[in-house]
C-alpha cells in the first residue's frame, strides 16, 4: 500500500478478544523507516475490532511489527510505502513565538469556537464546517464531551461511555461516540481547518457528570482519546477551556499535562486555557499558552507581556465576542472586535474569534455552530491572508521599551504598523529600531502598502523610500513626502524592505 507523506495511515486487526478499555493499550506498534522510529497504541474500536493510526513524517518504506498483544490479533507484522503529498504536516511551535507546519511552511492560527458542535444533528454538524471554511477560518475549537448550562438547546442521545451502578465506566467506550468523533476531525482536516480538542469539560455543571471522573478515570479516558486522534496531522490539544472553574487542584493538571505529553507519538501543540486564575504555562508539557482576557485585546501594548513571561507562542482564545446578548463578554461589534485583533496582531500574538448572536433554538453561535452573522469574519479572514502573505515567519515587536506607534515584524525586512480605529491624515516614514544587530541601515530602501482593515483593500503607495537617518532608536526617510491617509479609516500598513 502506498500514502502520502502526513497522511493518516491507518491498520486494522481483529483480536481474539474484546477487552475493557484501561490504563494501558491493548497493544502498541513499532514503526520503523531507516533511522526514524516511531511507537503507536492501538486502541479498540468495537467488537474484536482493533486500530492504529500513525501520520508518517517522512517518505519511503516503513515496516511495523505488533507489540505487547494482550490478545491475539490477526497479523503482527507488515509495511507500507509512503510517497511526497500535498499536505505540510504537523503544525509545531517555530521561531518560538510562532507557528509552522513540519514542512515548514508556516502557520498562522486564525480560528472560531463552537464549543458543543460535536454534539449538533444534522444539517447544523456539517453546515458549521461548511460555512467558517468558506469564510476562512482556519482552526476550530470545540469539546468532546457535551457542554451544560446556559444556552444549551439540544442535549445528544450519544454518549463517550457507558454506565455501570449509575456511574460512567470509563473502560466501556462508546465505539458510535467516538467514530463520530473521528469524521468530525476528517470532516475539518478535509476542509483545511485545524482541530482544537478540547479534552475535559468545565461546563458540565453536574448535568451529565462527566466532570466528575477521578483523576484515574480521566487517564484512561486521554490515553484512549490521544490513540484515537493523535494519527490526525491536524489535531491540537487543549486540555480544558476555563480549567480552573473545575474544582480540582493545579497539580492534578500539571500530572494530567504531562501524561497528555508522555502518550502522544506524534507530539502534537498543547495548551490549557483558563477563566480567572491563569495556569503556569511555564510548565514543560505546554507548548503555547491558551488565554481568555477581555482586557488584554483592548488597546496597544498589553497582550504581549505575556509572550514576555512564557516565551512562547500566545494565542488569546477568548476576547469576548461579536453578539447582541447581555453578558458582557458577548456584545460587541463587528468593528471592536477586528481591532482587537489587529491589536493582537502588533502584539505579536494570535487571536480567536467567537459569535454570540442568539440562534433561533435559543443557542448561541460559539456554543452550537451553524451560519455566521457577523460582521467580523469577513475582515478577520482578510487579516489571514495579510498574515499569509507575510515574507517572513512571524510578527514580533520590535521595540517593546517604548514605541509608541506599537510596531511589529521581523527586523530590516518587514514590518507592520496598525494605526488604530481611526488613522490620521497621512504618515511620515519611520520605523523602530531594535536590539543591538537588528537595526536597519542608512540607503535601506522599502515599498509600503496601506491596508483598509474594515473595507478589505490593500493599496500600494507607489512609491519607494529610502532610509536616510538611523538613531539608536528610529529610522527615518527624512527626503520623502508624508503619506496621505484616508484620516479617521482603521487603516494599517505594510512595509517591506525590497533589494535595488
Amino acid at each position: 500500500m502506498m500514502f502520502p507523506r502526513y497522511d493518516t495511515v491507518e491498520l486494522v486487526f481483529e483480536g481474539a478478544d474484546r477487552l475493557p478499555v484501561g490504563a494501558e493499550p491493548p497493544f502498541s506498534v513499532r514503526l520503523r523507516n531507516g533511522a526514524e522510529e516511531i511507537v503507536v497504541p492501538g486502541f479498540w474500536d468495537g467488537g474484536t475490532t482493533y486500530r492504529v493510526r500513525v501520520c508518517p513524517q517522512s517518505d519511503g518504506t516503513w515496516t511495523w511489527e505488533v507489540e505487547g498483544a494482550r490478545t491475539a490479533l490477526d497479523r503482527s507484522s507488515g509495511s507500507f510505502e509512503v510517497t511526497p503529498g500535498a499536505a505540510h504536516g504537523p503544525v509545531r511551535v517555530a521561531h518560538r513565538f510562532h507557528f509552522a507546519h513540519a514542512d515548514g511552511t508556516p502557520y498562522r492560527p486564525v480560528g472560531t469556537t463552537a464549543y458543543n458542535w460535536l454534539h449538533q444533528d444534522e444539517p447544523l454538524f456539517t453546515q458549521t464546517v461548511d460555512d467558517i471554511a468558506e469564510v476562512g477560518f482556519d482552526k476550530l475549537r470545540f469539546m468532546v464531551f457535551p457542554q451544560g448550562g446556559g444556552y444549551i438547546e439540544h442535549v445528544p442521545a450519544l454518549m463517550p461511555f457507558e454506565k455501570t451502578d449509575g456511574h460512567w465506566d470509563v473502560s466501556r467506550p462508546v465505539p458510535e461516540f467516538f467514530q463520530h468523533l473521528d469524521r468530525a476531525v476528517e470532516m475539518l482536516g478535509a476542509r483545511g481547518i485545524q482541530a482544537d480538542v478540547l479534552i475535559f469539560d468545565a461546563y458540565d455543571r453536574g448535568q451529565f457528570g462527566l466532570d466528575a471522573l477521578t483523576e484515574e478515570e480521566d487517564a484512561v479516558y486521554l490515553r484512549y482519546l490521544v490513540a484515537r486522534l493523535s494519527g490526525y496531522a491536524h489535531v491540537w490539544w487543549s486540555l480544558c477551556n476555563e480549567f480552573d472553574q473545575l474544582e480540582r487542584p493545579d497539580d492534578r493538571w500539571d500530572r494530567t499535562g504531562a501524561l497528555l505529553a508522555s502518550v502522544d507519538p506524534h507530539d502534537h501543540l498543547r495548551s490549557i486555557h483558563n477563566w480567572i486564575e491563569i495556569y503556569d504555562n511555564n510548565q514543560p508539557w505546554v507548548t503555547h499558552a491558551s488565554i481568555q482576557n477581555g482586557a488584554a485585546t483592548e488597546d496597544f501594548g498589553r497582550a504581549n507581556l505575556y509572550r514576555d513571561v512564557w516565551k512562547k507562542p500566545v494565542v488569546l482564545d477568548e476576547i469576548k465576542y461579536e453578539g447582541d446578548i447581555p453578558d458582557r463578554w458577548g456584545h460587541l461589534d463587528g468593528q471592536e472586535l477586528v481591532h482587537r485583533f489587529w491589536i493582537t496582531t502588533v502584539a505579536g500574538c494570535y487571536a480567536s474569534h467567537g459569535e454570540s448572536f442568539l440562534t433561533e433554538s435559543g443557542s448561541l453561535h460559539m456554543v452550537e455552530g451553524g451560519v455566521l452573522r457577523g460582521e467580523s469574519p469577513a475582515r478577520i479572514a482578510f487579516l489571514r491572508g495579510i498574515l499569509d502573505d507575510l515574507v517572513v515567519p512571524g510578527l514580533d515587536p520590535i521595540d517593546k521599551w517604548d514605541d509608541p506607534a506599537y510596531v511589529a515584524g521581523w527586523p530590516r525586512q518587514q514590518y507592520v504598523q496598525y494605526l488604530g480605529r481611526s488613522a490620521p491624515a497621512s504618515w511620515s516614514f519611520r520605523l523602530p529600531v531594535g536590539q543591538p544587530g537588528e537595526s536597519p541601515e542608512e540607503g535601506d530602501v522599502f515599498e509600503v502598502d496601506v491596508i483598509d482593515t474594515w473595507n478589505m483593500t490593500v493599496t500600494p503607495v507607489g512609491r519607494r523610500f529610502t532610509l536616510t537617518e538611523v538613531t539608536r532608536n528610529e529610522a527615518f526617510d527624512r527626503d520623502s513626502a508624508p503619506v496621505d491617509l484616508p484620516a479617521g479609516k482603521p487603516i494599517a500598513l505594510r512595509i517591506t524592505r525590497v533589494e535595488v
